[in-house]
């Protein structure tokens, strides 16, 4: 049988929330309204970037990819892997010969139907004390048809920031081709870096296809909005503005606010894990690098 896959590919830089740290990154004194805000460019930028529905798939992408055979890990005796009938589990306490410590437990479910059941138990890599990124909860992709699937998120990201996404979406494509991503849910981000609070974010028809537009997605758009009334709708171009900058336009209240760079990338649970100069510079400024390179999606039954 061959099993249904959905594969997302992401840009090579990532937008993460700073550095992971064993230190509670919760002891810090509030963060001030301008922390939270979506008056602020930066804080748009990040949200844009990491909860509209192609985004949050990625805290699926991993564990889905490597159970249909689409990424395996680097090295085959870290995590240590079993596969029993339709269950396979990926267990860390153990560091591969690239140096990743591998932690906690990954369990996929198989159906004979296409479906994906991902439970995470502090799943993720620590490379130091100051570098973990960890996930616990679940991910249910299930299939419709030949081109439709569901997902649904449940799931807590630990990485420095601590991101808590309850999240229903759907997809439409095909492998290798155009893909329209929707969704609606609820991400909570904790921590020291700015923006921090509650959001509920939805995203309709947010359209990735490379052959259009390499890079950023072509059309759709995702709303957010914050606990202080405060509502932006970001507006996905690529169709008609398709630019290296990866530029979107979008609205505050209903107002315009003009274009905003930044928007192909997405934050991505990548096995590596947080860490590095440059990783940790791009979170403090609140900016994605958006690559000429395609971010791509695969789907395939």
């Amino acid at each position: 049988m061959k099993c249904s896959r959905i594969a997302l590919g992401t840009c090579s830089v990532l937008l993460l929330a700073g550095c992971g740290s064993d230190k509670d990154p919760f002891e810090a004194p509030p963060p001030s309204s301008s922390d939270s805000s979506l008056t602020q460019p930066a804080n748009v930028r990040i949200w844009a970037t990491s909860a509209s529905a192609f985004a949050l798939y990625a805290h699926a992408y991993d564990a889905v990819a490597w159970a249909d055979g689409e990424k395996p890990f680097p090295d085959p005796a870290c995590p240590v892997t079993r596969e029993d009938g339709d269950t396979l589990t990926a267990e860390g306490d153990c560091t591969d010969s690239t140096g990743t410590q591998y932690v906690g437990l990954l369990t996929v479910k198989r159906s004979d139907d296409g479906d994906n059941s991902v439970n995470y138990s502090a799943y993720g890599t620590r490379k130091s004390d100051s570098a973990t990124d960890t996930r616990t909860g679940t991910a249910d992709v299930r299939r419709i048809d030949a081109t439709n699937r569901d997902f649904s998120l449940h799931v807590v990201h630990a990485s420095g920031t601590r991101t808590t996404v309850d999240y229903e979406g759907h997809v439409i494509g095909d492998y290798d081709a155009r893909t329209v991503w929707s969704g609606s849910g609820t991400v909570v981000r904790e921590g020291l870096l700015p923006p921090v609070g509650t959001v509920e974010v939805s995203t309709s028809a947010e359209v990735v296809d490379n052959d259009v537009c390499s890079g950023e997605p072509v059309s759709g758009n995702t709303t957010i909005e914050n606990d202080a009334g405060e509502t932006v709708v970001v507006t996905y171009d690529g169709d008609v503005d398709c630019d290296d900058e990866h530029a979107a336009t979008y609205t505050l209240n209903g107002d315009p606010k003009g274009k905003i760079t930044g928007i192909a990338c997405a934050a991505s649970p990548g096995r590596t894990g947080p860490g590095g100069a440059l990783v940790v510079a791009l979170a403090l400024v609140g900016a994605c690098v958006g690559l000429r390179r395609a971010a791509r999606v695969r789907l395939e039954t």
